[in-house]
Formats: C-alpha cells, sequence, structure tokens
C-alpha cells in the first residue's frame, strides 16, 4: 500500500513538474515566424479555413486542428498556446515512466529518468511545434512496440499504426523514418514470433482503425486528397531531397556536437551485440529498437533547418542502458554509474543553454532581463517577455512597430491580404488575412523560382487573390521586403513603406504576370 502510494505521489510530481517547467521557459523570447506558426493556424482553422484549400501547408494539418481545438476551449491566447504545448509534455513524460517502468526499471529510476526527459523535451522551445508533436507520437509508437515485444503481448500493435498515423499529420519527418523502421522491425519479429497469428491480428486491427481515422479526418476537414497529396506528400518531400542532395557530412562535426548522446548510444550497441544477449532475440530486437530510434532522430536533427532539439534521448537512452547493465553485467556496474553522471552533466549543460538562455530562437548571448510584457501588444499575449535576436537591444522598438503596424491596419477599410512574419496580427485584428500561406518561409513553406512546384503555388498564390478580390498586400516584417519579387515581376504593384517593418503593395490590374495562370 506505501508503495502504491508512493507511485501515486511520484506520478503527480511528474505531472506537475513537466507541465509548469515547460509553462515556465515558454514565456522567455521568441523567433516570431517559428513561435507564432502555428498559432496562426490554429486561429486560421478555428475561423472556418480549411488547410490546403485556403491556404498552402507543407507541415502537418493535425497541429492547426489540435491548436484551433485548444484555442476554441480556453480562448485565442497566449497562455492556451503554451497549455497545449505544455500538456504534451506531460503526455510523453508519462508515456516515458510507463515505458522504463514496464521495461523492468524501477520506480524511482523510472521517475528520475523521465524529470530529466521533461526538462529537454518540450521546454526547449515551449511552443506547439510540429517536429516536438511528432517526435511524441513516434516515440509512444516505439514504447508500444518495444514494450509489445518484450512482454510478448501483441494487443500493443493495435496502437501503434493509429499513433504513427497522428505523427504524420503532425509531420513527415522523421515520422516517415519512423513508419519504415518499425515495418522492417516488425517484421523481423513476425518472422521470429511463436505467435504470428495474434501479432497479425492486432496489426490488422490497427491497420483498420488508421483506415477509417484516416477517412474521418478528411471527410470532416473537408481536405481535399489531391491538394493534400501535392502540397504535402509532392512538395514536402521535394524540400527533403533537396536538403539530402545539398548535405554535406561532417562526422567529426556531428560526432562533437551529439558527443553526449552518442556515449549512450555506443554503449547500447555494445550491449546489443554482447555475448549475453545471443540467447534472447526479443532483446536484440528491443536494442535495434532504440538504437534505430536514436539513428533516424539523430538524421532527421541534421536534415532540418532548426535548432538542435534532440537531446531528450540521453536520458531515454542512459535508462535503457541503466536496466540492461544492471540485469545482465553485474559485475560493471561502474559503467552504469558513469552513465548517470554523464546524464546528469549534460542535461544540466543543455538546461542551462537551451531553457535558461533560450538557444532555440537565437537567444543564447542576449540579456533576456531586457525581455517586456507582450501584453503591450495586446492583452491575449499576456505574461509572454518579448525579445527577439533582431531587437535583441531594445525590444521596446519592435513593439512599438508593431503597435504601429496593428494601427494602420485597422484604419485600412478595403480587403486587403496580410504578409507577416508576426503570425498573431491577424487574431488580434480579428480578421482573416488571407495569406496563401501559414507562414513565410521560402523554399520551405512555399517553392521559390526554379522548384518543380513554383508554377503549381504561383497559380494557387494567384487564385487566392482572384477569388477574395484582393487589390492590397501589406506585409509585416523586415524579412519580407522581397516575398512578392519571389513570385511577381516588380512592375505588378506600387510599393509604399509605411514604417520601419510595414509596407502597403497595390495591385496593377494590367500586370500580365500576375494574371497569366489564372
Amino acid at each position: 500500500m506505501l508503495s502504491k502510494n508512493l507511485e501515486i505521489l511520484q506520478i503527480f510530481f511528474l505531472v506537475t513538474f513537466s507541465f509548469f517547467i515547460n509553462k515556465y521557459y515558454a514565456n522567455f523570447g521568441v523567433e516570431p515566424m517559428d513561435t507564432f506558426v502555428l498559432y496562426n493556424g490554429g486561429y486560421k482553422v478555428l475561423n472556418g479555413l480549411i488547410p490546403f484549400e485556403d491556404y498552402w501547408l507543407t507541415t502537418g494539418p493535425l497541429m492547426d486542428y489540435l491548436n484551433a481545438f485548444f484555442f476554441f476551449i480556453g480562448g485565442v491566447s497566449w497562455n492556451t498556446y503554451t497549455v497545449h504545448s505544455s500538456l504534451f509534455n506531460v503526455i510523453i513524460t508519462l508515456g516515458t515512466y510507463l515505458f522504463l517502468k514496464n521495461l523492468g526499471l524501477n520506480i524511482f529510476y523510472s521517475t528520475f529518468y523521465s524529470l530529466m526527459f521533461a526538462t529537454l523535451m518540450y521546454p526547449v522551445v515551449g511552443t506547439p511545434f510540429v517536429d516536438h508533436h511528432a517526435t511524441i507520437f513516434l516515440l509512444l509508437s516505439f514504447y508500444l512496440f518495444i514494450i509489445g515485444i518484450k512482454k510478448q503481448n501483441f494487443k500493443f500493435f493495435i496502437y501503434i499504426p493509429p499513433i504513427l498515423t497522428l505523427a504524420f499529420l503532425c509531420k513527415q519527418t522523421p515520422t516517415s523514418y519512423g513508419v519504415i523502421t518499425i515495418l522492417i522491425l516488425g517484421l523481423a519479429a513476425f518472422i521470429l514470433s511463436k505467435n504470428k497469428k495474434d501479432m497479425f491480428l492486432n496489426t490488422l486491427i490497427g491497420l483498420i482503425i488508421t483506415f477509417f481515422l484516416l477517412l474521418i479526418f478528411f471527410f470532416f476537414s473537408k481536405i481535399t486528397i489531391n491538394n493534400f497529396f501535392q502540397q504535402y506528400i509532392i512538395y514536402g518531400s521535394s524540400i527533403g531531397s533537396y536538403r539530402l542532395r545539398d548535405f554535406n557530412l561532417d562526422l567529426f562535426g556531428i560526432l562533437h556536437q551529439y558527443k553526449f548522446i552518442f556515449i549512450p548510444l555506443i554503449i547500447s550497441v555494445l550491449i546489443c551485440f554482447s555475448g549475453q544477449l545471443k540467447k534472447n532475440i526479443n532483446e536484440i530486437l528491443i536494442f535495434s529498437s532504440i538504437i534505430f530510434l536514436t539513428l533516424i532522430l539523430l538524421f532527421h536533427q541534421l536534415l532540418t533547418l532548426n535548432e538542435n532539439f534532440i537531446f531528450f534521448l540521453i536520458p531515454i537512452l542512459t535508462a535503457f542502458n541503466h536496466f540492461y547493465i544492471s540485469k545482465y553485467f553485474s559485475k560493471k556496474q561502474i559503467i552504469k554509474y558513469f552513465l548517470m553522471i554523464i546524464c546528469i552533466f549534460s542535461v544540466l549543460k543543455y538546461h542551462d543553454r537551451f531553457n535558461e538562455k533560450r538557444k532555440f530562437h537565437s537567444l543564447e548571448f542576449i540579456d533576456l532581463n531586457l525581455a517586456i510584457d507582450a501584453k503591450i501588444i495586446d492583452k491575449s499575449l499576456s505574461g509572454l517577455k518579448w525579445i527577439t535576436k533582431d531587437y535583441k537591444k531594445n525590444p521596446s522598438l519592435e513593439l512599438s512597430e508593431i503597435k504601429k503596424s496593428i494601427s494602420i491596419l485597422y484604419g485600412e477599410k478595403d480587403k486587403y491580404m496580410l504578409i507577416t512574419n508576426y503570425l498573431f496580427l491577424s487574431s488580434i485584428l480579428r480578421t482573416n488575412d488571407y495569406s496563401p500561406n501559414q507562414w513565410h518561409h521560402p523554399d520551405v513553406s512555399f517553392p521559390i523560382k526554379g522548384r518543380k512546384d513554383f508554377f503549381i503555388y504561383k497559380k494557387f498564390f494567384t487564385d487566392k487573390l482572384l477569388e477574395n478580390n484582393i487589390l492590397k498586400i501589406y506585409t509585416v516584417g523586415n524579412d519580407l521586403k522581397i516575398y512578392l519579387s519571389l513570385l511577381y515581376k516588380e512592375e505588378c504593384f506600387s510599393k509604399t513603406k509605411l514604417g520601419d517593418i510595414i509596407f502597403k503593395y497595390e495591385i496593377n490590374k494590367d500586370c500580365k504576370d500576375l494574371y497569366e495562370f489564372s
């Protein structure tokens, strides 16, 4: 009874810690486009817009619907936005705790490693992010696979296909790598299994559930398969292809940058191929799963343009090694304690760099004490301590320019399209921005000239101008001065500078380049 009460207390502590550590650090500093991209997506869906139909989308549509749900429940605000990501930090932290416990680690160590995991999982970015959500669902899939193999209980396999589907609807990668890996490992498990029928039937049930899950999603969202396939699959995969083509392998640099991941990973490989595990093929499958999970997340990290976010792998790998060293290598406990010291040191190191100093937002060398409460912009942003890398010494100047831009947009009586890196503006203005994108990152969120999908996107953009009878386009943000020139000839617009960060473009109806694809 005492043990049960102790575990309840530990779980309560895990829930509280994982929620509030993310909620706390999410409030410090922003990278406007990354921080608010899903804020904008959630607001669009909440107001009846459809991903892929009303705006071009290359990242997961599920994220926009999840944010819309949270906004519907709690209102469109910064507080609601960070509650979303904080709850997902709770979900995956509890999932990690239950995984380690079912693996065989005692509740003390399961709690210990889960706390370190929670510290480096969502707090490094703080706000909802496609890579983090996709990775959370991917981790849950691997947890279920590993525990299913360990316990030879294939009912766990029912949940893997639906959860992988949720991961894919958050982001294509690293989910697609995970799907391929689990397929290969699952086939090996099926060949080696003594209960092939049970494994097959449970997997089949999971696939049937997935099929109906997708039918329900597309039916209620009203997303057309053609647009989904064109934007999310074809164009989305082309981004990865271009990055892979241009990727330069710096082995020494990779080993140095991720050394605290490679140390426990190498130990895992050595344990996997040790003589102790040769007699138990299931244990080899389990170790292969955790090794491949680490490798695909490393590969994804190397190809993505985002800051490093995969250091949460360190406590997972260390916990894994901890259990198997205790089980099979009783005379080598010194290795376990060495790994624990490395784990604690690295978690503290990356906590300081990514949580305290907000490196993910490129704020590592910026004085966060200069940050200003964003309620100055609007009460919906209350609690956010605003500071960005572009205005690191004078955040009040940036807030002043944002407020000036809002005032100008409030005064515009005609319908207009708004293209901005400050993706919360439309929610403050209580308007549809009519933007053809969820966010505005050339060659990532939309194709540029020279890419095979460019003319498809250009027609999509032009059609939105015509459908909504748009004659004016406003851009708000320093990085958007060349946005329209990436699509059309400059003579198609008359440009007026209204402030340091806001420009007005009035459309020339006689411009053939603008309407050649309509």
